[in-house]
């Protein structure tokens, strides 16, 4: 799964191409605005998964609650995704989209 990154300007001129690419591919493309992240696009089947499996760790949770069972901690799981994430885009490559994108 590779990380895509759109600058929002982008979204707006090819709004249909990138909803076929989310279908076809099913990977989350990170929306940007003056090269800051905004939002985040999935596509729906991988969208009603994360749903589910928060669901499932919100029961384990509230059962460990009334069962006095240690609650296992998932933000350590969780800690530094976003920075995964973002170390893993080429910086050099994203801002020279982003420039080309300000001067179409």
């Amino acid at each position: 799964m590779s990380t895509k990154i759109m600058p929002i300007s982008d979204l707006r001129r090819k709004a249909s191409h990138v909803l076929a690419m989310l279908k076809q591919e099913g990977d989350a493309i990170y929306i940007t605005h003056y090269g800051r992240p905004v939002a985040v696009m999935s596509d729906y089947e991988h969208y009603e998964r994360l749903l589910a499996r928060l669901a499932e760790l919100t029961a384990q949770q509230q059962k460990s609650v009334t069962t006095s069972e240690p609650i296992t901690d998932h933000t350590g799981q969780l800690a530094g995704l976003h920075r995964e994430i973002w170390e893993s885009v080429d910086t050099d490559a994203y801002l020279q989209e982003e420039r080309d994108a300000w001067e179409n």
